[in-house]
């Protein structure tokens, strides 16, 4: 095939997107992202899987991650911008948060920090 030529197989990318490629202890196989071991049919295809399909898998999975951590992210920050909700945006500053300090479990600058370096708070 000419270097110019790819393809994606619907059948094989939609089955690679919902590849946890962790061996199954139980059957040697890969999984479905739910725990589900492959059946010998899907893993074949798997294994049949051609470098644009598991490059687009990639790039997807890629973009789903980011997409995610980005709502986490945001569900994140306003859960602990929350308390603050009553100031107008142009009236917030970081400030307030940092004068804020609880004595009890994190603080909300430590909640914020969390969620700047991709972790979502627990709701207090």
């Amino acid at each position: 095939m000419p270097e110019t030529d790819s393809y994606l197989r619907a059948d094989v990318f939609t089955l690679l997107i919902d590849t946890d490629f962790r061996l199954h202890p139980d059957t040697g196989t890969f999984c479905h992202f739910d725990g589900r071991p492959f059946t010998d049919e899907e893993q074949a295809t798997v294994l049949l899987a051609n470098r644009d399909e598991l490059q687009a898998t990639l790039e997807t999975r890629l973009l789903i991650d980011t997409a995610v951590q980005k709502m986490e992210g945001i569900a994140g920050l306003n859960i602990v911008l929350a308390p603050y909700s009553d100031q107008p945006d142009e009236e917030f500053i970081l400030g307030d948060v940092i004068s804020h300090v609880s004595h009890e479990g994190p603080s909300d600058i430590e909640r914020l920090a969390y969620v700047m370096n991709g972790f979502v708070p627990d709701r207090q």
